[in-house]
């Protein structure tokens, strides 16, 4: 009996990945089949939309990811302030650990090819309603239900300014701005 193939896995995490590091611009396809080491001839298979839809896999599985941190870092917090620490601080780490060049998965596509790609642009946006719900969650169950959802969202751009800005400095100094503006 032959094996599953995880070539669409390989295809999706090693675009993910240098995505994040170098945006949907920066990547070109043949590169991405390179790395993942998949079968070249099973790309098409798997993605006939090509790279915008092993980007939107990509949006996909980076959102997923996010979601499990932001759980993780919550899961034994009392306050919502401790659970926005612990997810900024695991932020932190991952970028400093990549030698300053891991951004944000999802903002790194919705800066290379949002608004031109209207698939990408919903990808992206329905990233950020699960991450924004994710998180509004925690806050109402950690009893901060007051403005839950515009809290969420204030920390999430705070927080992405602090990945871009972090990433030029190469500096965790931004991150240790973020919970001031939440």
């Amino acid at each position: 009996m032959a094996r599953p193939s995880d070539a669409k896995s390989r295809f999706i995490a090693t675009a993910a990945d240098l995505f994040r590091r170098r945006g949907y611009n920066g990547v070109g396809l043949t590169e991405i089949i390179e790395i993942s080491g998949a079968p070249k001839g099973s790309f098409y298979h798997h993605f006939p939309g090509g790279k915008e839809e092993l980007a939107e896999a990509a949006v996909e599985l980076a959102t997923a990811s996010l979601i499990r941190m932001i759980d993780r870092a919550f899961a034994d917090a009392t306050r919502f302030n401790d659970g926005l620490a612990r997810f900024t601080a695991a932020v932190a780490q991952i970028l400093e650990n990549s030698g300053w060049q891991a951004g944000c998965p999802v903002t790194a596509i919705a800066l290379t090819a949002v608004p031109e790609s209207t698939r990408l642009h919903t990808a992206v946006q329905a990233a950020l309603e699960t991450l924004l719900t994710c998180l509004s969650a925690h806050a109402i169950r950690l009893g901060e239900p007051e403005a839950a959802r515009n809290r969420a969202l204030r920390f999430f751009s705070a927080l992405e300014g602090a990945w871009i800005l972090a990433r030029i400095q190469r500096s965790t100094q931004p991150f240790e701005l973020v919970l001031e503006t939440a």
